[in-house]
């Protein structure tokens, strides 16, 4: 009798559609999950890589192995680009990307090959920016960013990278010139502190800890913050509730609302280097079950506070951003309208010479 009821469990088994006898293996149990990041080790977007990872190994089911592979590279377009035209497309590995990245894809950056359709962002965490002025420059505030004692000057390490800054100050109308050349975000900030340099941007966590400092000093006036985008409006940074966003600074200098061509690309931008953040990536046409099995994993892991604390050191006081949010982020950067693009093209190869295809 029991090796009739066995015969029939196997027969029932093997009549099953091969999905549904085998739904209850995890999808990614023993096999190895890859997290592609196009930064060296040891900077920002490689660490949100490796505490990501972190997350994914601990909570996705099947508990996969986790590793991180660094391919640094033209600000992560390398990877990008391997990652959409060479990696298989079976779920085995996720690209950690930055709002910047949405950035290069969104206006044709030349060597960039991929779309923005080509990948489904599955978590991000945002990031905000603060504009600020040396004191040298005669600026006490934002009011003042018209009529410099002296020429304004930015130090610019790489275009996208200060895209907030560059887009701020020309919403506002204000006249700057920028230098470029210098290694990182880090090397700016020690310029303006010597005088090479009058305007810079840094991350807000940056500018809380190290640049807010040196206002006691008189080495720091706060302009305007990058801001968030809420619906179709630029709210304040959380992060720098005392800064104005530069659609308050816009108000305050010229006495009305921002609007135009120039006022949408700002936005588009803010919306993803902002909001967009740092964002960890799969091809939108990989596997349902490796889609489902990684979303499922993250919400476990966001909502794990042992696992919050040991990401806090990528927050930053921001949290995370998953779901239909940032499927709709995601989906409000790619309807950017075509005459804000083509402003935004034209600025960047006027003043930088960069191409576009």
């Amino acid at each position: 009798m029991r090796m009739l009821v066995r015969m029939a469990g196997v027969a029932l088994l093997l009549a099953l559609p091969a999905s549904q006898a085998f739904s209850q293996i995890p999808f990614y149990q023993g096999k190895q999950l890859k997290v592609l990041v196009g930064f060296p080790p040891g900077g920002g977007s490689d660490l949100f890589a490796r505490v990501i990872a972190d997350g994914l190994a601990r909570h996705i089911e099947g508990k996969p192995a986790v590793v991180v592979q660094n391919q640094p590279g033209a600000g992560s377009v390398i990877a990008m680009n391997n990652y959409a035209n060479r990696v298989a497309r079976d779920g085995m590995t996720v690209l950690s990307g930055t709002g910047q990245l949405l950035i290069r894809l969104l206006l044709g950056l030349d060597g960039a090959r991929a779309k923005i359709s080509d990948l489904q962002a599955l978590v991000a965490t945002p990031m905000g920016r603060i504009t600020y002025a040396s004191p040298a420059s005669g600026i006490k505030s934002v009011k003042d960013v018209l009529n410099p004692r002296e020429p304004l000057i930015l130090g610019v390490p790489e275009v996208i990278s200060t895209i907030d800054a560059v887009l701020g100050l020309t919403v506002l109308k204000v006249k700057f010139r920028s230098v470029t050349g210098y290694p990182g975000k880090s090397d700016v900030r020690l310029a303006l502190l010597r005088n090479e340099t009058n305007i810079d941007s840094q991350a807000t966590p940056i500018f809380e800890q190290s640049v807010r400092p040196t206002m006691k000093d008189l080495q720091a006036i706060p302009l305007f913050a990058q801001g968030f985008m809420d619906g179709d409006r630029l709210a304040r940074d959380p992060a720098a509730p005392d800064v104005p966003s530069v659609g308050e600074a816009y108000r305050e200098i010229h006495g009305v609302d921002p609007s135009g061509p120039e006022w949408d690309s700002y936005k588009a931008v803010a919306r993803a280097i902002g909001n967009g953040g740092k964002i960890l990536m799969i091809h939108s046409d990989a596997p349902p079950e490796a889609r489902t099995a990684l979303k499922r994993g993250i919400d476990a892991m966001i909502k794990d506070p042992e696992y919050l604390k040991v990401a806090e050191s990528v927050l930053e006081g921001y949290g995370f951003t998953t779901g239909e949010s940032l499927e709709a982020n995601i989906a409000a950067i790619g309807r950017i309208d075509a005459a804000s693009i083509a402003w935004l093209q034209e600025l960047l190869t006027r003043e930088f010479r960069m191409k576009f295809h």
